[in-house]
């Protein structure tokens, strides 16, 4: 009896400890970003360049899957107007797969125009190397596919992304029409605190 009474004791304080750190502000949590917050009187605006390489892949390794597609085409549309995807792409230093991870390009991507193959999409740039981890970039607007260059604004962040604005420019450096694998060039000027 005595033993369960030390081991039930030993739980709580161990369940109490765990609670008392999780009790404690976190960097994300309200009162840690409202801290935060309030520091920015104090704090320098940065600029922090980015360059990096994201890659669409097909196959079992799949990294985008359509989770909608219209029900009527006009014939059927070779633009794919009315196509949803989702994606989860791996974001790389270098051009190969290959190379340096650094996370990934996670999000949605609809084809949105009758003329031209343009998607609009909101995805987040998740980071996962070791300065930046579990930061995030939100990205939101046009994205016409058959232009050299492709600009997208930055609407937010998280992380050492806090309040995160800027421009991102994409073009493709790889593209396969028949497996429809790509890679994209990545060039980012993020404004942040």
């Amino acid at each position: 009896m005595e033993k369960t009474v030390i081991a039930a004791a030993a739980a709580t304080l161990i369940w109490c400890s765990i609670l008392g750190t999780a009790a404690t502000a976190s960097p994300e949590s309200p009162k840690a970003v409202e801290k935060w917050i309030e520091t920015l009187t104090h704090k320098q605006e940065k600029v922090t360049k980015l360059h990096f390489y994201f890659h669409r892949l097909a196959g079992a390794a799949t990294t985008g899957v359509a989770i909608a597609t219209a029900t009527t085409m006009i014939n059927p549309n070779p633009m794919g107007f009315g196509s949803t995807v989702i994606k989860d792409d791996p974001m790389t230093v270098g051009p190969e797969l290959s190379s340096t991870h650094i996370g990934y390009s996670q999000g949605l991507s609809a084809t949105s125009s009758l003329e031209d193959i343009v998607l609009t999409e909101y995805f987040t740039l998740y980071f996962t190397d070791p300065t930046r981890n579990g930061s995030t970039l939100a990205i939101h607007g046009s994205n016409p596919l058959l232009h050299k260059y492709r600009e997208m604004p930055i609407v937010g962040g998280t992380g050492v992304f806090r309040l995160a604005r800027g421009v991102a420019t994409y073009q493709t450096y790889f593209y396969n029409a028949t497996t429809r694998e790509a890679c994209v060039e990545a060039d980012l000027v993020v404004f942040h605190f």
